[in-house]
């Protein structure tokens, strides 16, 4: 396997968690569905939720490179206990929200309506920035998926490869909705509102699911580098 395969067998997986957020998927859904303009509140939604992640990423990666060129001995062991750290909280966060209550999809967009179906482009932007950045579990992902992405051997090309990949499952949640704003936008709405209930219904045992599987394996990955186990 190549090291921008094995790289990305890291990646994707923890991009895949950190794109499941169904507040995110609510809000979305009624800005395509009642804003005056959908496609540029949907479009402002997108370059805000944007922006959050990349700086997010690209901390991660500057973070990461910046510690690998501190001259310590045991710096090799950092990427250890990164996985160590982040299959905790990763592990602990699943558990928590596996004892979530099931969301109710209309209730949800009901709350959502009155706040929100006003909101124009820059509107969109801050709202976007706002909820990514209150998000801390899928910033917390993207940091350390990028931080990954600076450990790592592979050059240049790579790294920007596994960067764009990150980000676009990321924002799936939001690039999904408007792809289909404007490829069918006549259907939009029908198909928008059962991915939604779909969404709203199991997005949380999924994110418990994935976070707990990918957790465990964080933990032994570290402890296994550490040669603790």
């Amino acid at each position: 396997m190549s090291e921008l395969s094995s790289l990305l067998t890291i990646v994707i997986p923890i991009a895949l968690v950190a794109s499941i957020s169904p507040t995110t998927f609510a809000v979305m859904i009624v800005l395509l569905s009642l804003s005056k303009k959908p496609k540029t509140s949907g479009l402002g939604f997108l370059v805000g939720s944007l922006i959050i992640i990349l700086l997010a990423a690209l901390l991660g990666i500057f973070v990461a490179e910046s510690a690998s060129l501190i001259d310590y001995a045991d710096i090799s062991i950092l990427p250890a206990w990164m996985n160590v750290i982040l299959g905790v909280i990763l592990f602990s966060f699943g558990v928590k929200t596996s004892f979530k209550k099931e969301y109710n999809a209309d209730e949800e967009t009901e709350n959502l309506k009155d706040k929100y179906q006003s909101y124009g482009f820059w509107g969109s932007v801050l709202l976007a920035m706002g909820i990514f950045t209150l998000n801390l579990i899928t910033t917390i992902l993207v940091f350390f998926a990028s931080s990954q992405i600076g450990l790592s051997n592979v050059n240049l090309i790579g790294k920007t490869i596994s960067l764009i990949i990150l980000i676009s499952i990321t924002l799936l949640l939001v690039e999904i909705p408007l792809l289909i704003c404007f490829l069918v936008p006549q259907k939009a709405d029908n198909i928008l509102s059962k991915l939604n209930g779909w969404i709203q219904k199991n997005g949380h045992y999924l994110t418990a699911g994935l976070t707990i599987i990918i957790g465990i394996y964080l933990i032994s990955k570290g402890l296994g580098e550490l040669n603790l186990i």
